[in-house]
């Protein structure tokens, strides 16, 4: 990781790999670094970089490898036939160290005592550490921004993956009172693109996320205790909203790739996403209470353009921390902990609620049913058990595969499969292998190539993609 020392100032990353110069046009000379005022004036640098780490390459390779996307062509194909390589991690890699990692420590520095701006950024690498620690497994983190680096600095270490994620939650634990008592001095609409300086839409966040990592180690209590104050409404959803025009490249992450010079290297057409929600498959999700015409036509991504107003329509917010998200997990603990099979049913209808609203996602055209469900749905022979296991299963299961389509486009649906794969085979989303040759999905990504080369510390020989990290062991 040495790489990582030679950019202690990330202004570079911030002009050329987000496009926010009109934010930080601090410079008459654009190739003369100077010091910055504040911390604040890099703020919408390190929220940017996360929003490329949650919802980049690597988000679209998680839905080739859990059925909601086809490569077609080129790397795309490749990544989709599962050869996937070290150097296909580098530039997420990099937005978590570089963009990530090394701009929060030069905020801290420069704005110790604005207690909002350090709740945000808290947050945010909470975010961004938790995503590499559920992707890659063990990582450098406790050692790898040194406060004097230099390309004599030592090797970073690992951390085992469940240490990361104890690390956290103690992050975010912090945050949480720097968010409700501190200063907001420095903190504008225009630099926190979430939630523009809103505290209690941070704190909120900050307890999705605890139970967030809380589910993905299995430890259901200890999420079920913080989802109760994390996001509530619709409102209070975490999202990469895009900003500027086109040609600077701050549009929907989705639609700057199938409007590249990639165009047609992907497609939704013919995936088991789409198969799940079309009313005129026999083996969808449908029901007599469940219609997700609506939800089918706002997320198809054809990849060679964007649909007006669909999930990859270049205005669209791109979900990161969700109210969804907040209800799913909810709903799951409820049964796993409690045993409160009504009382997960009550949260599914909730969430069932917000999708016949509306507000959920733009409806292109078709149903927006979302009929309530009662207990009798998931008893052995109800229309959401057919084949008669128990009640509370039936209802996971649902609860499972909600979770799975509304996590279209994040990491939600890779994740889950993995956390579920030793632990309930019987209620996990059935979606294909890709190759004949796979018995397996993945079940990791690789380490980057650029660790590789500069860090003794890795394991060797490195793990491949199909084997399982730590937590899903």
């Amino acid at each position: 990781m040495k790489s990582i020392y030679k950019i202690i100032l990330s202004l570079v990353f911030l002009t050329s790999s987000v496009a926010c110069d009109s934010y930080l046009d601090v410079n008459d000379n654009p190739n003369q670094l100077v010091a910055l005022p504040s911390g604040d004036l890099m703020l919408l640098g390190t929220l940017l970089a996360n929003a490329q780490i949650q919802q980049g390459q690597l988000a679209r390779t998680s839905m080739y490898y859990t059925g909601g996307l086809i490569g077609l062509q080129l790397v795309q194909e490749t990544l989709y036939n599962y050869n996937y390589t070290p150097g296909d991690s580098n530039a997420v890699w990099g937005l978590i160290y570089n963009g990530v990692l090394v701009q929060n420590k030069e905020i801290r520095r420069l704005s110790p005592n604005v207690g909002i701006l350090q709740g945000i950024i808290d947050v945010n690498e909470a975010m961004a550490v938790g995503t590499g620690a559920s992707l890659f497994g063990d990582i450098p983190y406790s050692t790898a921004v040194p406060d004097n680096p230099g390309v004599g600095s030592p090797d970073p270490t690992l951390d085992a993956q469940a240490d990361v994620y104890a690390a956290l939650q103690t992050l975010l634990d912090n945050a949480i009172p720097k968010l409700q008592n501190g200063s907001s001095t420095g903190v504008t609409n225009s630099q926190d693109n979430y939630f523009g300086g809103d505290e209690d839409k941070w704190i909120a966040a900050a307890y999705t996320l605890k139970a967030r990592y809380y589910l993905q180690t299995k430890q259901y209590s200890q999420a079920l205790a913080n989802v109760v104050n994390g996001i509530n409404s619709s409102s209070g959803t975490m999202s990469y909203n895009p900003i500027g025009t086109v040609q600077d490249g701050n549009t929907n992450i989705l639609y700057n790739f199938v409007n590249s010079s990639r165009a047609g290297d992907m497609t939704g057409e013919g995936t088991f996403y789409r198969d799940l929600l079309d009313v005129g498959n026999s083996n969808s999700r449908n029901n007599v209470k469940t219609d997700e015409t609506a939800r089918r036509n706002y997320s198809f991504i054809d990849g060679d353009g964007e649909q007006a107003g669909g999930i990859d329509d270049p205005a669209t917010p791109m979900k990161l921390v969700s109210y969804e998200e907040n209800l799913l997990i909810w709903a799951e603990c409820l049964l796993r902990v409690n045993g409160d099979t009504q009382g997960a049913i009550d949260k599914l209808n909730e969430l069932r609620a917000h999708l016949r609203s509306g507000n959920a996602f733009n409806n292109l055209g078709g149903g927006l049913q979302y009929d309530d469900y009662v207990l009798v749905d998931f008893q052995a022979g109800g229309m959401e058990n057919m084949d008669n296991i128990t009640t509370d299963r039936a209802v996971l299961r649902e609860i499972i595969e909600e979770r799975y389509v509304t996590g279209f486009s994040t990491f939600m649906p890779f994740n889950d499969a993995r956390r579920l794969r030793a632990s309930d085979s019987d209620i996990i989303v059935p979606f294909p292998l890709n190759t004949t040759s796979a018995t397996m999905n993945p079940q990791r990504f690789l380490y980057a190539q650029e660790e590789i080369n500069n860090n003794s510390n890795l394991p060797d020989p490195i793990p491949d993609l199909f084997t399982p990290t730590p937590v899903n062991q």
